[in-house]
């Protein structure tokens, strides 16, 4: 029999599995996010708005900064989309996300009443919050219904206030910003005040303030506050996923461990 004959089988059976190969390549690819880093044909401008939370967000000499923009920066230049950040008193930013196309928000919490207003991206950063009061303060609490005889400052529109109101603390004193907080207790205009600990220490720091030289703990709030990254509801869904799956790999590529370093 011709060596070519003897040939032939193996020839035929190699094809076979190439094209099995190729096959079982393509089944892995569609595996894959159908919308990774996929935009749409004409995305626009991204409004990107924020608000004072430091060290997570901030404006400093026109610019914003903080561990949250970064990564924000990085999704968007992972993306290669055109988009601006704007720094806002907290309602504002979130009356703005709540009702513009194409418009992101952070760092925000993901609450029960929250989750149908927004489209939500990932999750940024996790912390705990704390009533504090000044250093050496007689103030003690082992429970939420003995923090209404004191007067608390908090955070418009934010899910802290919401918690404490929720827990029937009702004598809470709202300004917009945690700097007005902060100035507010250490002139002993208020005799507490709720906020994350790291947000807490970072703002005294910006006023010149040792932080565990000037509060101290006094009662831990019962819940986990996650900041989340969120669109407007008439965002297109593509930009979303576009900026979910840039988000994701971030934290896999760990640009979102060093920029974590950086700040914490």
């Amino acid at each position: 029999m011709p060596l070519a004959d003897k040939e032939y089988p193996m020839t035929n059976l190699l094809k076979r599995f190439a094209c099995i190969l190729f096959f079982i390549l393509g089944l892995c690819q569609t595996d894959l996010p159908a919308h990774a880093h996929s935009l749409p044909t004409n995305p626009g401008e991204i409004r990107i708005v924020t608000s004072e939370f430091a060290p997570l967000s901030y404006s400093e000499t026109g610019v914003t900064k903080g561990f949250c923009t970064e990564i924000v920066q990085g999704i968007v230049a992972e993306l290669g989309v055109s988009a601006s950040i704007s720094v806002h008193p907290w309602a504002r930013a979130y009356q703005i996300a709540l009702k513009q196309k194409n418009t992101l928000i952070y760092t925000i919490a993901r609450t029960p009443e929250r989750e149908p207003l927004f489209q939500w991206v990932g999750v940024l950063i996790s912390g705990t919050s704390y009533l504090f009061s000044l250093k050496n303060s007689q103030i003690r609490l082992s429970s939420y219904g003995q923090a209404n005889g004191y007067k608390i400052g908090a955070a418009r529109n934010d899910a802290r206030s919401k918690h404490l109101m929720e827990k029937g603390v009702d004598h809470l004193d709202i300004v917009a910003t945690p700097q007005m907080n902060a100035i507010k207790l250490i002139n002993r205009r208020i005799d507490l005040w709720v906020e994350d600990e790291l947000v807490a220490a970072h703002t005294l720091k910006r006023l010149g303030y040792q932080p565990f030289d000037t509060i101290q703990k006094v009662f831990p709030l019962d819940f986990k506050l996650f900041g989340y990254l969120a669109f407007s509801l008439e965002t297109d869904k593509q930009l979303v996923i576009a900026f979910k799956t840039a988000l994701e790999k971030i934290i896999a590529n760990g640009t979102y461990d060093k920029i974590k370093t950086k700040y914490l």
